[in-house]
């Protein structure tokens, strides 16, 4: 439970002031922002990768009602 409400909270700087106990209880995100522009250099290419990977499976999470099997197929990625 705590490991789902961290991961919900995300990046945010305020405190974490509650813990998810149902799974199936969720919030609305945050607006994903996509990157339709190359980034300018020097880059972490790593990182950029990173937070762009972040967003879309946000994204996904949140079309597909977070049903992750549903943001898999979104994403044209295998779940198990």
């Amino acid at each position: 439970m705590v490991e789902r409400s961290i991961y919900r909270h995300g990046t945010s700087s305020r405190k974490l002031d509650e813990i998810f106990i149902n799974p199936f209880t969720h919030r609305e995100l945050p607006q994903v922002g996509y990157c339709d522009t190359q980034p300018s250099l020097p880059l972490d290419l790593k990182a950029w990768q990173a937070r762009q990977e972040k967003s879309l499976i946000e994204a996904a999470l949140h079309q597909a009602k977070f049903n992750q099997r549903k943001a898999a197929q979104l994403l044209v990625l295998t779940y198990h």
